[in-house]
Parts: C-alpha cells; sequence; structure tokens
C-alpha cells in the first residue's frame, strides 16, 4: 500500500479536529477526500506533510513511518502539494515557480536535471506557452495550473491537491480535471484530492473518503459514497441520482 492513515487524531487547545481517522491509498489510485467545511481535510493534508505531528495514530508511506517527518524530507521521499489558496511567487515567472519544486524536491541521485524536470511538467500541463510571463500576470486558473505544476516538477509519487476547482469557472474546471486525470494516467501519481465540487470528484475519483466534524463517515465507490444516507445528511443534503 502506498500510504496508511492508522488512527490519525489531532487536538488543538483541547479541541479534536481529527478523531480516530483510517485509510489507505494504493498505487496509481485518485481518492477523494469530501465533507463540509471543518471537517478536518486541510487539517489531515497538514498532517501527512509535515505541517502538524498527530496527537495519535500513525502515517506509513512505501512502509515508512512519516509520523514527525520534517517537510522538506517528506518532500523529497515523495510527497508534494497543492494549497486551498495559491501559493505561487507572482514576482517570479512561471517557469522559475516551477524550478522552484523541481529543486526543492531534488532527491540528488542523478535523474534529469531540475530545468528538464520544470519544462516536462509545464509541457504535461500545457503552460509552455506562458513560461516567461510573471506568474502575478496570470489569470486564476492558469495561476491554480502552475502550483500544480510545481508540486508534479517534485516527481512525487503522491500529490496531495487542496481544493483545485476553487474559483474556477466551467472551462477551467474541465481542463483541471483532465490534467488530474493525466497526471495519473500519465505519469502514474496517486491523487489525494480535497474538493467542494463533488460532482467533480465522483466523476474522477476511484474512491471516496468523507469526513463529518474530524471524523470519518463513509469510505468506498463513487457512487455507493454519494448515496450513503450518514454523507446526504451531513454534506451532499440529497443523494445522487
Amino acid at each position: 500500500m502506498l500510504l496508511e492513515l492508522d488512527h490519525i487524531t489531532k487536538f488543538f487547545d483541547g479541541l479534536c479536529v481529527l478523531s480516530d481517522v483510517s485509510f489507505h491509498l494504493g498505487e496509481r489510485e485518485i481518492v477523494g477526500l469530501i465533507g463540509p467545511n471543518g471537517a478536518g481535510k486541510t487539517t489531515l493534508f497538514n498532517i501527512i506533510t509535515g505541517i502538524h505531528t498527530p496527537d495519535a495514530g500513525s502515517i506509513r508511506f512505501q512502509d515508512k513511518e512519516m509520523s514527525g517527518e520534517k517537510p522538506y524530507r517528506i518532500c523529497r521521499s515523495g510527497i508534494a502539494r497543492t494549497f486551498q489558496l495559491v501559493r505561487i511567487f507572482p514576482t517570479l515567472t512561471v517557469l522559475d515557480n516551477v524550478l522552484i519544486g523541481s529543486i526543492y524536491g531534488n532527491k540528488k541521485k542523478g535523474k534529469k536535471i531540475p530545468e528538464e524536470k520544470a519544462l516536462q511538467s509545464l509541457e504535461l500541463l500545457d503552460l509552455t506557452a506562458k513560461n516567461n510571463l510573471l506568474s502575478g500576470q496570470l489569470t486564476l486558473g492558469d495561476r491554480r495550473l502552475v502550483e500544480i505544476a510545481r508540486a508534479i516538477a517534485a516527481e512525487p509519487v503522491l500529490a496531495l491537491l487542496d481544493e483545485p476547482l476553487a474559483g474556477m469557472n466551467p472551462s477551467e474546471t474541465k481542463k483541471i480535471m483532465e490534467v488530474i486525470r493525466n497526471i495519473r494516467n500519465t505519469l502514474g501519481i496517486s491523487i489525494l484530492w480535497i474538493e467542494h465540487k463533488v460532482d467533480a470528484i465522483f466523476n474522477v475519483c476511484d474512491r471516496v473518503v468523507v469526513l463529518d466534524y474530524g471524523k470519518k463517515i463513509a469510505e468506498g465507490d463513487p457512487r455507493e459514497t454519494a448515496n450513503n444516507p450518514k454523507v446526504v445528511e451531513a454534506y451532499l443534503g440529497e443523494p445522487l441520482t
């Protein structure tokens, strides 16, 4: 198994934001992570990537315990991420932003030089023509793509995407959904994906995990999950038709 979360629990100032959360993610798998605001989804991403340490439970990645590791070591072990609010460097070019990812994730094992990795990521996301533009001049949709390209340039085997469709119009949504499919199908990268546009999750993901008030309330096939009474009551409001 690629990633195994075992009974993850986290408190902040006495408030339990994650309680006994367990699930796994396999190789070349796309798993959606959904639930109401405040359910603990981004906190879980922060725990996986080393920003926070769980108060209980363990995280195993490629059969290695990762709890308590530094974020840069987790990145270089093969986990990259994006953020709910786009975090790029607006005064740097598109290429330089993506170079940061390839340099930061460089495992120094004699593989492709960072610029080659950055250019390949930009080509995959159809950004090559914008290499020399300042990132701050881009549309929100393209800034999202730059952030995804930066994560992919780190050569991860697992990418954590935090609401990449937030603020996207229908055409941008469609493009990013296709990008997510291509990342898995072309590069073989597994994806754990937080999203509130649940139609996209149910159309792209292999499995879906649902959190509510820090607890896992459902996990499984997208259609099964979308029609789960607990999920409908806590989040969707109505079952998938």
